[in-house]
């Protein structure tokens, strides 16, 4: 039984770090201890870290982003009552987090990161599992919980199969289309990343976009032309497109050649009139004409 739950462990892990490169994460460092600054209140005295990743954050000038993530893996469905384990994984997390802002590893980081002004200390739990009709929205049981306070970190995302499923098949999506192809991410602007030194796009995508709905993908198709693909989470709705529209043509400037807007259920032949209507709120025509509705899943109506 140990060695089918390591085992159950190991497939988790690759999972994740396969999600990871898809987002320009690439080589984290994993499997590692963070001494505990206060073994008496953590209650041990190292932290099992699973990865550990930094960059440079596009949506918060000079700012310095650390990533732990904690990867939970399991041959099970997510129980019905999900509360009392996330608290367990979040606490987990957030004592390594404590920890890990007083860690060497961290110092040397900050050492190595030139032009920064602010860092933030944040964490992933990847509570996934091998269930493949777990339709569960863990995310939704969990909306309306008040996180343990505990302890000092800048903030912990939690990624379910949901939210990794979306991700994989979106980017997959913007891969399909436009194969061989460098897929970058385009940022919004928050307000804090608006000075000339903030790039736009880019390979990397923001721990931020994790909590995201959407996600916003800028291809190079030519010298002169790009491409905008903005994939929803949410299914396809008049009200869902119209909003999607407004922000693909907000965070596009207008500038690129090709926008396309992708939802996990869109059926042309059932919405393609809404599609059209929604077009017609829009005055440029040389930015509606140029507008594409597909569906980002695979399937033989949309390959």
């Amino acid at each position: 039984m140990g060695e089918f739950s390591k085992r159950i462990g190991e497939i988790g892990e690759e999972i994740v770090v396969e999600f990871l490169s898809l987002i320009g994460w690439y080589q984290p460092v994993r499997n590692f201890d963070i001494p505990s600054i206060e073994p008496d209140k953590h209650g041990k005295q190292n932290h099992g870290v699973d990865g550990y990743f930094h960059y440079k954050s596009p949506m918060i000038a000079r700012t310095l982003e650390n990533v732990l993530y904690s990867v939970k893996y399991s041959k099970d469905k997510y129980p019905n009552s999900p509360v009392e384990k996330f608290k367990e994984y979040y606490r987990d997390l957030g004592m390594a987090i404590e920890s890990f802002k007083k860690s060497d590893l961290r110092a040397k980081t900050a050492n190595n990161s030139s032009e920064i002004e602010t860092t933030f200390d944040r964490g992933i739990i990847f509570w996934i599992n091998n269930v493949d009709d777990d339709s569960q929205d863990i995310l939704l049981k969990l909306f309306k919980i008040e996180a343990p306070k505990d302890f000092n970190h800048d903030g912990i995302f939690l990624v379910d199969n949901k939210k990794i499923e979306f991700f994989f098949n979106a980017i997959e999506f913007a891969k399909r289309k436009f194969p061989g192809k460098q897929i970058e991410f385009s940022y919004f602007s928050t307000g804090l990343n608006s000075d000339n030194l903030s790039v736009r796009n880019g390979t990397i995508m923001p721990v931020q976009y994790l909590s995201s709905n959407i996600i916003p993908m800028k291809i190079q198709t030519d010298t002169d032309k790009n491409t905008l693909i903005l994939c929803s989470k949410e299914n396809f709705e008049q009200d869902e497109l119209l909003k999607l529209t407004g922000l693909a043509k907000n965070i596009g400037g207008n500038f690129q050649s090709q926008t396309i807007l992708a939802f996990p259920d869109y059926n042309r032949l059932q919405h393609e009139q809404l599609v059209d209507a929604a077009k017609q709120t829009f005055e440029e025509a040389s930015f509606t004409n140029s507008l594409t509705v597909e569906n980002f899943n695979p399937n033989f109506r949309n390959n």
